[in-house]
């Protein structure tokens, strides 16, 4: 079969005409004919060492990258979404066909928007399960997305409004991006392109109402600006703060002062909770529902293998604001 694979670790993933196609075993036991794949920043990561995962992920080589998409079980022919960790190690999501575990398979309507639903599955999973079941958001807080103007960013705000929030804040750098933020549910905005006292001077002016919820994707310094602006100013505590660290494009490492925490009413958790992972199936039910409504805007760009092969730079963050689907297969309804 085609796919892409890795030989190791310091070389980029190259297209191979002659892979073996994958062997089901007692807990990967399902063949699918995929039709797409995103690549996501996670998918780069993994496939150049650079995760903390990748060793689970690719254990030998040649090795398979892509840990996501959308295909057909070819036992019975249906529409099915594979969400990450579904698939069996070493033969991942970027290849005509992938093997997985049955039960975190998530069958989907024929008539879903295939590339659309592929670029966004991955990603809205990353608000949907901490406001939705982490925390378990209530109608009328306040949620900051901080990182709004990227693809993940934009789906946050999108899904923060379909939960109910009363103030919807995103930050970023991209004016353009910005701007459009309003179009998708934001109420309030904030650059993050001016210099560190302006930005402090508009965190403090944020208006909240609730609790405050703060979707991170950039950590390093804007997260840390932040966190300035949420230490209080005397003993009265006038909500609790639940901050959620789901990316790091901004930097690894921050500065935390205690005084951030002492009296602030902040709790800091990372996107996979026991909540999470105990809800999986109810989490990506909840991910295809919001989906369903046919209300998520996307910015999405298709391409084939072999140009995957030849034109992504798998060194580099992905494209802020739009995702990239591989068309690995032709649709067939």
């Amino acid at each position: 079969m085609k796919a892409l694979i890795i030989k190791d670790f310091k070389t980029a993933p190259m297209i191979d005409l002659n892979v073996p196609t994958p062997v089901a075993d007692t807990k990967f036991d399902t063949l699918i004919d995929v039709l797409a794949a995103p690549i996501e920043n996670f998918d780069k990561a993994n496939a150049t060492g650079r995760h903390y995962s990748s060793t689970y992920w690719h254990p030998a080589f040649p090795s398979i990258p892509g840990a996501s998409g959308i295909g057909r079980r070819v036992d019975n022919g249906k529409l099915v979404a594979f969400p990450a960790r579904t698939l069996k190690p070493r033969f991942g999501s970027f290849a005509e066909q992938t093997v997985a575990n049955s039960k975190l398979l998530f069958e989907i309507p024929e008539d879903t928007d295939i590339y659309s639903s592929t670029a966004a599955a991955s990603s809205l999973t990353t608000s949907i399960a901490p406001l939705q079941f982490s925390l378990e958001m209530k109608p009328g807080n306040t949620v900051l997305i901080n990182g709004a103007t990227g693809f993940a960013g934009q789906l946050a705000i999108q899904a923060a409004k379909a939960l109910g929030a009363a103030e919807i804040i995103g930050t970023g750098r991209n004016p353009e991006r910005l701007a459009a933020l309003k179009d998708l549910g934001a109420t309030q905005t904030i650059s993050l392109a001016d210099d560190d006292e302006t930005i402090l001077n508009n965190l403090s002016n944020m208006k909240i109402k609730g609790d405050l919820i703060i979707l991170d994707y950039l950590w390093g310094h804007p997260i840390e600006l932040i966190l300035k602006s949420i230490v209080p100013t005397s003993l009265e505590m006038k909500r609790a703060t639940s901050l959620v660290s789901i990316g790091a494009i901004a930097g690894q490492n921050i500065t935390l002062p205690s005084t951030a925490l002492r009296t602030s009413g902040l709790q800091i958790i990372g996107m996979q909770t026991p909540k999470v992972m105990q809800n999986q199936q109810a989490v990506y039910q909840a991910v295809w529902k919001l989906l369903g409504t046919g209300k998520i805007k996307t910015t999405v760009k298709t391409i084939s293998l072999e140009d995957a092969a030849k034109d992504i730079d798998w060194q580099k963050p992905v494209p802020s604001g739009v995702r990239t689907v591989i068309k690995v297969s032709e649709i067939k309804r």
